[in-house]
């Protein structure tokens, strides 16, 4: 069974919301730090 977990949810939203806003602001926004939000950007949204 193919299901998408909170974790993976929680990551796409990262990555949409530095891909219109910046990874600053994503990091901010998702308490989360910046070397985080690079690297699930990396791994899964293409390139930076």
């Amino acid at each position: 069974m193919n299901t998408v977990t909170q974790t993976m949810l929680y990551r796409q939203a990262i990555i949409k919301y530095s891909k219109k806003y910046g990874v600053t602001k994503a990091a901010i926004r998702y308490k989360a730090n910046r070397r985080y939000v690079y690297r699930w950007k990396k791994r899964y949204g293409g390139p930076l």
